[in-house]
């Protein structure tokens, strides 16, 4: 039974996709055993990915491995080329998939090799302006990657390449990202020895009986890095520590000075420590995201109560009404607090207390 001619094209398609992929990944994979380290390849929506394990390797060793996977495709290309020119073969369908072959090896690996991370080119690009400037490069490069992943946006759109166009644009949004967050990288960044001890600081900090041991280490290792993406990794580890025996104004003077560069659960913390100090517009403009990240009615609580200090009346009233879909059941006991007191005669406030005393059992 033959197969009809749009379903055996697909299969084609679809198997020589799948063939590259593997082809392209293997190339990284083998020259990272190569070089000591174990490879794990894992196929996902954009094609597949590979995760190097063991030693980190830097230099050329590192450019070799990230360029051996572009090689590997046009090795593949070169193959199907050979072939087709030697004319082994008649059958026209062998003679499409060696085309189809020829095309996706050669079309993917000069996208590939495009100076835009997260592609191999951008990696390329990146190990290059590492080696010459140092841990500068990566901004360096990023910064280079949103400039041409939005002009590539714009070309390929031009063009009609609407998919390729949303595809570098969301690598520029991306890349712009990823630069904020890299600006704060220092030289100390690049240290393998702070970078082992934070590692090593990390596990210590899930064990209770060591969380003593943890603080002094984090302690040291801040004063080590100074500045930088460890040292922004090592205070946010110890406001952990230190929010669990409620030393508020400590987390408060830690993660005041990188409140720009807090994770989620830091903002969290943050968020307590400033309404237990009194900081009430930090409060306020902690109050959004920390809501998002942790929809729960005790930051609910914090925030109402810190607009109602502001005489902010109607956002007091709104994050009240947050904390009672949050799960909060005894607005009664929140609402008599003297800090309401600045908001208590405000028609909003009046008219939600009346509310809530109607509804109640």
């Amino acid at each position: 039974m033959r197969l009809p001619q749009p379903l055996l094209f697909t299969t084609v398609w679809v198997a020589v996709i799948f063939i590259s992929i593997l082809f392209h990944e293997f190339g990284h994979a083998l020259t990272a055993q190569c070089f000591g380290q174990k490879a794990r390849i894992e196929l996902v929506a954009t094609g597949g990915a590979t995760y190097p394990e063991g030693g980190t390797l830097k230099g050329w060793r590192e450019f070799l491995v990230v360029l051996d996977g572009p090689v590997a495709g046009l090795a593949l290309f070169f193959l199907a080329s050979l072939i087709l020119g030697a004319e082994f073969f008649t059958s026209p369908h062998i003679i499409y998939t060696l085309r189809v072959v020829r095309w996706v090896n050669f079309f993917w690996t000069m996208m590939n090799l495009l100076p835009v991370l997260p592609l191999d080119g951008g990696q390329l690009l990146r190990i290059i302006f590492e080696a010459i400037c140092g841990v500068r490069g990566v901004k360096y490069a990023l910064l280079i990657s949103v400039a041409l992943s939005f002009v590539f946006s714009l070309v390929t759109s031009f063009v009609g390449l609407f998919t390729f166009g949303a595809i570098f644009a969301l690598f520029a949004f991306q890349n712009l990202a990823t630069w904020k967050r890299a600006r704060m990288i220092t030289s100390n960044d690049d240290d393998d020895a702070l970078t082992q001890e934070l590692k090593r600081v990390e596990e210590l900090t899930l064990q209770k009986e060591h969380r003593g041991e943890a603080m002094l280490r984090l302690e040291e290792l801040r004063r080590r890095a100074k500045k930088g993406l460890i040292f922004n990794l090592a205070t946010q580890h110890l406001a952990a520590l230190r929010i669990e025996s409620e030393e508020f104004e400590s987390v408060y003077v830690l993660l005041i000075p990188i409140k720009k560069h807090l994770a989620p659960r830091s903002q969290n913390y943050l968020h307590h420590a400033a309404h237990e100090r009194g900081d009430y517009p930090l409060v306020v403009e902690l109050a959004g995201p920390c809501f998002q990240a942790f929809p729960d009615y005790n930051v609910a609580i914090r925030s109402a109560e810190a607009c109602a200090a502001l005489a902010r009346s109607k956002a007091a009233v709104g994050w009240l009404r947050a904390a009672r879909k949050a799960g909060c059941g005894d607005l009664d006991s929140v609402t008599s607090k003297e800090i309401f007191n600045a908001i208590r005669h405000r028609r909003e406030f009046i008219r939600f207390i009346n509310q809530i005393s109607v509804q109640a059992p």
